[in-house]
C-alpha cells in the first residue's frame, strides 16, 4: 500500500462517469490573524494496493495535527480492499470533508495518513499570517 497523492481543496467529488474532482487545491493558508476559522473543505487522498493486498480489510485513518501534535481533525474508512479485473494494482480516491475548522496559531499543521495503524504518508499545511499590503499612493490613472 502507498499514497500517491494527498492534497487539501475547497471541493472534491466523485462524478457520475466515475471519475474524480478536486477544486481549488491548496497548499497553505493565508490569513490576517489568528485564531482563524476556516469554511469547511476536503482532503482528497489517492492510495495504491498491491494485487496480493486486495481482499483483506483497510482501516484508514486521517488525522490533523496542529505543530504541537494536537489533534484538530480525524476521520476513519474502514472495509474491504476490492479487487481489480485482471489482477491489476487498485487506485482508490477518497475524498474526506472536514467540517469549518479553527486554526489557533500560525505554523505547521500537518495531515498524517494512517494504513491499519502504520503511518504511511503525510502533507504539510503551513498557516501564515500576512500583513494587508499597503494602499496605493501614487498618481491617479488620466
Amino acid at each position: 500500500m502507498r499514497v500517491l497523492l494527498s492534497k487539501f481543496c475547497e471541493y472534491g467529488c466523485k462524478l457520475e462517469n466515475g471519475r474524480h474532482t478536486m477544486v481549488g487545491i491548496f497548499d497553505d493558508i493565508r490569513v490576517r490573524e489568528v485564531p482563524f476559522d476556516h469554511p469547511p473543505f476536503f482532503l482528497c487522498i489517492q492510495i495504491q494496493f498491491e494485487p496480493s493486498e486486495t481482499g483483506r480489510d483497510m482501516n484508514l485513518e486521517t488525522v490533523l495535527l496542529d505543530e504541537d501534535g494536537k489533534e484538530i481533525f480525524s476521520s476513519v474508512i474502514q472495509g474491504p480492499i476490492p479487487k481489480e479485473p485482471g489482477n491489476q494494482p487498485v487506485k482508490l480516491f477518497l475524498q474526506i470533508g472536514l467540517p469549518p475548522t479553527r486554526f489557533e496559531s500560525a505554523g505547521q499543521y500537518r495531515l498524517d495518513v494512517l494504513f491499519n495503524g502504520a503511518k504511511v504518508g503525510d502533507e504539510v499545511l503551513p498557516v501564515f499570517v500576512i500583513q494587508e499590503p499597503e494602499p496605493y499612493d501614487g498618481p491617479s490613472p488620466q
